[in-house]
């Protein structure tokens, strides 16, 4: 079964959880009316290497279509892959300005501040590292340390200069890549499109999950946190939330083994080898997917201590899951959502 299809069928069983009924793939723009539940119209598509799974309760019509057309227009716009596209266009720029997008500019601005909130744990700037590895494609490429320690010195979001009039100088060689950032732009985005709009939804961009407003029977959604150890979609506690956003980072999502040893998606920018933390996941409940997104990636790099420590300095609520299993929420956590954890089957 090819890689995009696994994730569908994995998404579409978190959803159940998400929903607390039974949910059905369909095409972007099928509806469906469940007995005695408000009209649901749902789709699924492929943006950002994501599947993108949408459910809309009490959607007036076309309110679909819009999505997909932001979706399209993200993508164009942010895709490090995609011809022509803002992120292309200023890694192609051989250290000349470059004129974006405002929202382009807007969230590399805001990279930049996450980058020195955290020290460093984030950066848009990774991308020369990132490219010398492969934890998708089969061939589990890994560079070699001359080859890493060379693109280190390339890994600085404090070089990547945003100017007046949206323009972006990059420096020679230097690459950005909003992998760790954009899709939850867009969540935040897209839920302050159908805002109003409907009586409740979910919109899941992978490890991004928004949820709006209610269930059709009225109750807050129940958010199915991944186990770590166990297979994709099965849930090791539940949060219960509405008009936020869960975002999780793990260890698990994307990786390859040589021998017993495992090398995963998320790199620490100072070495440009896979986070070597306590830390299997991080999950961030808050109304910035945007920031949650980075942050959680941050909070995989720097460890348990710090990540709990930074989360409360900036009054966002988390829950870690340590690779022996331990599940440690932010202070006040369980007071403020409803949370419970899950007996292993």
């Amino acid at each position: 079964m090819r890689r995009w299809a696994r994730a569908v069928l994995a998404l579409l069983s978190c959803l159940m959880l998400l929903t607390g009924c039974a949910s059905q793939e369909s095409e972007p723009g099928a509806t469906a009316a469940p007995e005695g539940l408000a009209e649901r119209t749902s789709g699924v598509g492929f943006y950002f290497d994501t599947v993108v799974t949408v459910t809309l309760y009490g959607a007036p019509e076309g309110l679909m279509a819009q999505i997909w057309t932001a979706c399209e227009r993200y993508e164009n716009l942010l895709s490090k892959t995609v011809e022509g596209s803002d992120v292309q266009r200023v890694n192609a720029s051989h250290g000349e300005p470059v004129t974006v997008d405002p929202e382009t500019w807007w969230i590399l601005q805001r990279a930049k501040e996450i980058n020195r909130l955290t020290g460093g744990a984030f950066s848009v700037t990774i991308a020369p590292l990132s490219s010398q590895w492969d934890f998708t494609g089969g061939t589990n490429r890994m560079p070699t340390d001359e080859e890493r320690l060379a693109a280190l010195p390339l890994v600085d979001d404090e070089k990547l200069m945003l100017g007046e009039n949206n323009t972006v100088t990059l420096p020679e060689g230097m690459e950005i890549d909003l992998g760790g950032i954009a899709k939850g732009y867009i969540a935040d985005r897209i839920a302050a499109l159908i805002q109003g709009k409907v009586h409740g939804a979910t919109l899941s961009f992978g490890g991004n999950v928004y949820v709006v407003g209610l269930k059709p029977d009225g109750t807050v959604f129940n958010l199915g946190i991944q186990d770590p150890g166990g297979p994709t979609g099965t849930s090791i506690a539940v949060v219960q939330a509405t008009d936020l956003s869960l975002v999780t980072s793990g260890i698990y999502e994307r990786y390859f083994m040589v021998g017993d040893t495992r090398y995963h998606h998320i790199l620490d920018p100072q070495n440009g080898l896979p986070a070597d933390s306590d830390l299997a996941s991080a999950s961030i409940l808050d109304a910035s997917s945007m920031d949650a997104d980075a942050l959680a990636t941050a909070c995989i790099v720097v460890g348990l201590d710090r990540a709990k420590a930074l989360l409360e300095e900036l009054g966002r609520d988390g829950v870690f899951i340590t690779r022996d299993g331990t599940i440690v929420t932010t202070e006040g956590f369980a007071e403020k959502y409803p949370f419970r954890t899950l007996e292993a089957s």
